[in-house]
Parts: structure tokens; sequence; C-alpha cells
């Protein structure tokens, strides 16, 4: 085509339109790469050729050394902290630069928290943001108790609103990891020391009476051991009495003041109760080092106080007439509060509860002392809970001729109200009476249906093994 003539000329301008075109896309697509912080190596032809014979764009990897915003936090596996805690435990902040290392010191620091059993993390940069978004995958720990103050120159609850404070992952139960307890005890004593007091504190699982488990601090210094109690000032029980109900209990463990006192509370007042002494208390505790023994001996001074009256008795109950049970109790009202016969007429009453279907009865006492006179006050709580119906008798262990004959001497009929005390007396007066010759051991398993408020009974049967009969030995005659 010829150049000078005017359709020429027009196909030429239309080509550099195309190509610088093509120049300004080019240089608007490495703009907006930088400004999303990627460098990118365009190639010369895609600015000197045409659109058609440009090649793709080549992008280098992205370095995640690179400090960028964090936009993201994301927790999989959170159950008790919530996804705000677990951050501020990282110490990662939405909108700080952050990279590679810093995900590294988030994810041991949640480690050392000791709240987890494990932890792992990824992080990544979403194509069209420039920042990252990091996921902490996470499996709490379980092992959570109460907290209990020990020797410790603080009210609890004080402690407990100071660690709530400084520690994102405190809930008011302390976790019973190390590294958990090491953080506690230092959040403690930094507590202490700001009102000015220094005192290194340490934190420990500690057994409470009755089974349960609690994380206990205390200083950090040696721990005496009990090696032996005596007790004084008791007159209505034997010293030695007193020593031989609580010793097997206190010798090994080690010695604190309010240790001791949760026993004598737990082991020897119910036997000052037993005697109507219902004020009794231990008015001095003192503990000795032995120089012979790594332990100290205590000595515990005993108030028996006075003998106290059974002035009045009240039932609560909503399944029977409450006179009615006063006279099953047969509590003695105007006589001394001997606590033997205050549990014994408790006793009877949950029995008649279980005679008659209700076998989750609970029978619990509310005392009130009137230490002026002295007088007792006793309101006795019955909470019957639902009433369960016999439904059928499972017999396991014995042949069809057998079996039929201990059914007929089982007394419970489908459908009436469940003796939750006979399967266990059924189970006695056949081996007491020795009902039958073939049978040997007998158990009973009574299975309650709570939804339907039925039960069942099981009674599993071992009859007496008789291929190896013992062989006696002939004595032969002079």
């Amino acid at each position: 085509m010829n150049p000078a003539t005017p359709r020429a000329r027009a196909s030429y301008n239309q080509l550099d339109l195309m190509k610088h075109q093509s120049r300004v896309f080019v240089s608007q697509v490495a703009c907006l790469l930088s400004l999303a912080g990627i460098t990118a190596d365009l190639p010369a032809q895609a600015t000197r050729g045409s659109a058609a014979s440009a090649k793709p764009a080549a992008v280098k990897p992205f370095d995640p050394a690179t400090s960028l915003p964090l936009l993201g936090i994301r927790v999989q596996g959170a159950k008790r902290i919530p996804q705000d805690k677990v951050a501020a435990l990282a110490g990662l902040k939405i909108g700080v630069s952050v990279n590679r290392d810093g995900f590294a010191e988030a994810h041991q620091r949640l480690i050392a928290s000791g709240l987890y059993e494990s932890a792992s993390y990824r992080f990544e940069k979403p194509a069209n943001q420039n920042g990252y978004i990091v996921t902490f995958e996470v499996v709490e720990t379980d092992l959570y108790y109460p907290i209990r103050l020990e020797d410790i120159p603080a009210p609890l609850e004080d402690v407990i609103a100071y660690l709530r404070s400084h520690d994102p992952g405190f809930d008011g139960h302390a976790a019973a990891t190390e590294p958990a307890l090491k953080r506690y005890s230092e959040l403690i004593a930094a507590y202490l020391k700001e009102r000015g007091t220094e005192m290194k504190v340490r934190g420990l699982v500690w057994a409470e009476q009755g089974g349960d488990l609690s994380v206990m601090f205390r200083p950090d210094t040696p721990i005496p051991s009990i090696s032996d109690i005596r007790f004084e000032g008791s007159e209505v029980i034997e010293p030695l009495e007193l020593r031989r109900i609580v010793i097997q209990t206190v010798t090994g463990i080690l010695y604190t003041e309010d240790r001791l006192r949760t026993v004598l509370n737990n082991e020897i007042l119910p036997a000052y109760w037993a005697h109507g002494h219902l004020a009794a208390k231990f008015t001095k505790v003192e503990a000795l080092p032995l120089e012979e023994e790594k332990g100290v001996r205590v000595n515990v001074t005993v108030d028996e106080g006075e003998e106290y009256t059974l002035r009045s008795v009240r039932v609560l109950t909503s399944e029977y007439l409450e006179e009615d049970l006063l006279k099953l109790g047969n509590f003695p009202v105007g006589e001394p509060a001997l606590w033997v016969k205050v549990a014994d007429g408790m006793k009877k009453i949950q029995e008649r509860c279980r005679r008659e279907g209700f076998v989750k009865a609970t029978v619990t006492q509310e005392p009130k002392l009137d230490e002026k006179n002295p007088q007792v006050d006793l309101t006795v709580v019955l909470d019957e809970g639902p009433r369960y119906l016999f439904r059928e008798l499972k017999i396991e262990g014995l042949d069809l001729v057998t079996e039929a004959e201990v059914r007929k001497l089982w007394a419970l009929s489908p459908g009436k109200p469940f003796n939750g005390l006979y399967p266990d007396f059924f189970v006695e007066q056949i081996q007491e009476r020795q009902l039958m010759d073939s049978l040997g051991s007998v158990q009973a398993k009574t299975d309650l249906n709570d939804q339907a408020q039925e039960a069942t009974v099981t009674l599993t049967f071992k009859p007496v093994d008789r291929s190896n009969p013992r062989r006696v030995p002939l004595v032969r005659p002079n």
C-alpha cells in the first residue's frame, strides 16, 4: 500500500494508536502490581508489539519475610477461650504489620500459655489484598479446677479479679498445667508486690476432702508433713479416741493449719455431734517440729461446748404427710440432740421412699443452733424425685428349670412401684437360707430408664463348679 495515499495514512495512524493504548495498559498493570507489593517483569514485546504477540507476565514469588498489616485472625478448635482472647494470648493485633517470624513467635506464646494440648498455624496473603490472614488450629486442655489460696495475704476474690485483668486466657478457673501454674504464680506474686508484700508463690494441684481437685497457690517454701497429732481439753470423748479417729488420715499429709482444720471438721466434729455437742470447736492448732523426724507433731485444743437439746423438727416433703414422716423418723424432740438418732431417723425416711418407688430420694438436714439456750431446731428436707415402676426381671446363668424356680420366689410385679431395696434383700435371702444347693454366687443389678421411669433388675448367677471335686484322702485304720 502506498503510504502517501489517504487510506494508507489512516491505517498507519490506527496502528500507532493501538501501540499507544497497549503501552498505557501495561503501565497501568505495573502500577497496580506495585501498589499491591508484587514485583513483575513485563516483557519488552508488550510495550512494543501488539496485544496478541505479548508474552504472559512473570510474577515473582512473594517473600513471607515481608512485613505487611495483619488483616484477620481465625481460630479453629476453640471451645473455652474466645477468638479475641486467643489473639491477645498470641500478642497479635489487627492492622499491625507482621511477617513469618512474628507468626512463629505468636505460635510459641500460645504453646507457652499452657492452655493448649497442641497448637499449629498457617498464614496467607490474599491475591487482591495487601496483608496477611493467619489461622490457628488448637486443642484446648480440659484440666481446669477452682482456685484456693493458702497463707496468701490477700482475699481470693481480689486475686481472681487481678488474674482476669492481666491474663487474657483466665476465666476464673486455673488450668492445671505446669506453664499455666507458673504464669499464675508469677502474676499473684506481682499482685502482692504491688501491695507491699514480697513473696514467691507456688501453684500445685490439691486433692480436697471427698476427692475433688483444686489448684492451690501458697508461698513457695518447704511444707512439713504431719507425723503425729494430740488432743487436749476433751472430756466427752477421750483424747486417745480422737487421735484414733483421725491419725490415719493426717499422718504424712503436708501441714498447714487450714488444711488440718478441714480434716478435723470432716472427721472429728461428727463424733461430737453424735454426742449432742453441736458447738464443739478447735480453739488452738499448734505444730511442733520433731527433731528425730522430718515432720511436725500437731497439738489440737478442743472446746467441746455444751450439750444441745433438740427443740423442734420439721420435714419438708411434697409426696407424704409431714406428721407421718415425723412419726417414722422418731426424732428425739425435747431430748439431747444426739445426731446418731437424728441420722437414723433420716435413714428410715429415705428407705421408705426407696421401697415405694422413689429410688433417687435424698434427705438433707438444715440445723439452726440457738447458742444462748443451747437448743437446736432441725429442718429435714426430703427430695423424693421421680417414682419408678418395676418393668421386668432378667436372669442370667441358670438353666430353664432353675430359672423358673427362682422366678417363683421373686415377689415384685411389673407395673407396680419399684422397691429399690428388694433386689439386694432377695439376694441375701437366697444366700443365707441356701434355698438351692446348686447355686453359687449371685449379684443383682438395677437399670433405671429415666425417660420412662421404669426399673429393670438383672440377677446373674454363677453355679457351683462341681467338675473337679476336692478329693479327701483316705485314712487307713491302725
